[in-house]
């Protein structure tokens, strides 16, 4: 590809910042990525990639680079058995997949690993932490960081996160940065698996569960080889978005506090809830109220920063795979140049937040189904009936032939 007559700066060197500039230099643009950090790290757990986010990330053409990384190296898709967290743990269901339905588990730090190696050093930078966005006279966009220097760009690709600075420059400044608590806290822990075992938990912990409640609700999924637990226990104190928390949105709570959050769990939960020495509270937040524009001028929005969602439905990363692949589908085409850059992110800006949005509004909905659970509330019939089906408006979408579409009235008789 011929080299653009636009230049492009990424502010955020998460996953869907190092995604796009590792498409964007493949295809031949030497765009510039800078990052709050002293260097690119990744912090959470793995993350689910569903067939929607493997689609892009194949789009994009570093499919193979983070699939060779991951453990194992292979697509593949554990889905969820549901049980309940009561009692003796009832079984609720089973979330059937067919043989195309693949997907991926991978840990953050592991993903940027996979490609890091593969961006030019001298177009990262490193402890440079943006503090505005701003538009000249030139029509060029100018980014302040918090050392005082600036970088001059004719496109501004905002993938700074859930606390984005880009995001007000979009979105109009907002007391709370468009972010908004989901009343929601996830407790965070690895125990060992043989160690429950040993302690009398019956329950098969070496498949992916999701144990439903009444205001809670509990993942596991086992990593390592079956040799760790991976355990996220939901707590919820509201259904109606508020101010984000005041203080650190992490914390390190006692084992006491996360026995007296789940007091009336079941048994295995019971014994499994005192093997763990060292939770942490991790407070859930999101955009809200969902935005009705990724764009503005010539600054554009991805992942987290245009459309942080709650995770149950683990399609928060693949929405922001889907907004990078959308927006390198768009700059590397042919035909787009700095006189038509406008048009091209009006249609991104036409494609993604419809689609983000709902998959954002479907999680929130998942949520309240693991969370309705028990006395008064959805019985087993109730769960599989609101249960089934959720996942698939999220995985099965055709994100190429979207955008093929869009490119083709842009670009008529073009190749695309």
């Amino acid at each position: 590809m011929a080299s653009k007559d636009f230049s492009v700066v990424i502010i955020g060197g998460g996953m869907c910042g190092v995604a796009c500039a590792v498409a964007l230099h493949r295809a031949g643009m030497k765009v510039h990525l800078y990052e709050a950090a002293p260097k690119f790290e990744e912090v959470g757990a793995g993350v689910g990639l569903g067939p929607n986010a493997v689609q892009a990330l194949e789009g994009l053409g570093i499919l193979e680079d983070v699939v060779a990384k991951a453990v194992p190296p292979k697509l593949a898709m554990r889905p969820y058995t549901f049980i309940s967290g009561y009692g003796e743990h009832e079984h609720l269901y089973d979330y059937a997949l067919s043989s195309d339905e693949l997907g991926l588990s991978i840990y953050r730090p592991v993903f940027l690993d996979a490609l890091i190696p593969t961006i030019d050093p001298q177009y990262t930078h490193f402890n440079m932490r943006c503090t505005s966005v701003s538009l000249l006279p030139s029509g060029k966009q100018v980014v302040t960081f918090e050392d005082g220097t600036a970088v001059e760009a004719d496109l501004v690709v905002g993938s700074d996160g859930i606390k984005s600075t880009i995001r007000p420059y979009v979105a109009g400044k907002s007391e709370h940065k468009q972010l908004a608590s989901a009343n929601t806290a996830t407790y965070r822990a690895l125990v060992s698996i043989s160690e429950l075992k040993k302690a009398g938990v019956k329950t098969d912990l070496t498949r992916p569960l999701l144990w439903c409640g009444s205001d809670s609700h509990m993942v596991t999924y086992p990593i390592r080889a079956n040799e760790l637990l991976n355990v996220g226990a939901v707590k919820v104190w509201g259904r109606t978005p508020s101010p984000p928390v005041t203080g650190p949105w992490v914390q390190t709570v006692t084992p006491e506090e996360l026995l007296d959050e789940f007091a009336d769990w079941g048994s295995d939960m019971k014994i499994l809830l005192k093997h763990i020495k060292n939770p942490s509270k991790w407070f859930m937040h999101t955009v809200s109220p969902p935005l009705e524009h990724y764009v503005r001028d010539s600054v554009v929005l991805v992942g987290d920063a245009a459309h942080a969602m709650v995770p149950h439905l683990s399609a928060g990363v693949g929405q922001g795979f889907e907004d990078v692949y959308a927006l390198y589908r768009l700059l590397i085409h042919p035909q787009t140049n700095a006189s038509n850059l406008q048009k091209v992110l009006d249609v991104y800006d036409f494609l993604r937040p419809p689609r983000a949005n709902m998959v954002a509004q479907r999680s929130r909905r998942m949520g309240e189904i693991y969370q309705s659970y028990g006395k008064d509330r959805y019985n087993r019939t109730d769960m599989q009936k609101n249960l089934r089906g959720m996942w698939e408006p999220v995985w099965h979408y055709d994100l190429k032939y979207a955008v093929s579409k869009e490119l083709e009235k842009l670009y008529p008789g073009s190749k695309l």
